[in-house]
């Protein structure tokens, strides 16, 4: 497994490229802006995109999803508690200024437990609400991307429509934490860490 790492968009989200070297497909989870970097990305790696997977729908995770989605025909998904906010974020735009968001219908959805597969690689889905109320993780044993579940010693923003501080913690605390000490954690912004360093240092769980 080849991971990838682009920071994009007006809050700088870090984009992921995995991809299964084997195979040669690859996902591309949080595309939240400058689609043609992350095409230049996929161009160099010469992987065949055959996912878009948002850990949730706020407009600087999913800014390059339909680009994408023309460019490469790459299936959208996203948490099945997401879903209607990524078709329609009109609601959460005064709050994010995200003028320019637009809807997006995802081909399919997610849910707790449900297998993310990329060739020959499989993922797992743990639903974390918190940070909106249908945001997911990705697990493979090792490697887990948070999203903004989970930041290096923080936490996502919980103050935006859907968000919840208690919700946040019980993910974290409940799913997260339950995972290998050294399961490095690549998250939505910022730099990675590790399940270990978090358990000891992160001040707000």
């Amino acid at each position: 497994m080849k991971i990838v790492s682009l920071t994009v968009g007006p809050i700088e989200t870090n984009c992921y490229v995995v991809v299964d070297e084997r195979s040669g497909s690859c996902m591309v989870i949080d595309p939240g802006g400058d689609a043609g970097v992350i095409l230049d990305a996929l161009r160099k790696e010469g992987a065949n995109v055959e996912k878009i997977v948002l850990t949730h729908a706020h407009f600087d995770h999913t800014g390059a999803v339909a680009e994408l989605k023309e460019k490469t025909g790459a299936e959208v998904l996203v948490g099945r508690g997401d879903a209607g906010l990524l078709e329609n974020p009109d609601w959460i735009r005064p709050r994010m200024n995200s003028k320019n968001a637009a809807g997006i219908r995802p081909d399919g959805v997610l849910n707790e437990s449900d297998l993310v597969k990329v060739g020959e690689l499989l993922f797992k889905v743990l639903e974390t609400p918190g940070h909106t109320p249908g945001s997911i993780c990705l697990y493979r044993q090792g490697t887990l991307f948070s999203g903004d579940t989970l930041f290096l010693e923080g936490v996502g923003r919980t103050d935006l429509p859907g968000g919840s501080l208690t919700d946040l913690r019980d993910s974290i605390a409940g799913k997260l934490f339950l995972l290998p000490d050294d399961t490095v954690v690549y998250p939505g912004h910022g730099e990675t860490t590790t399940i270990g360093h978090e358990k000891v240092h992160n001040p707000f769980v």
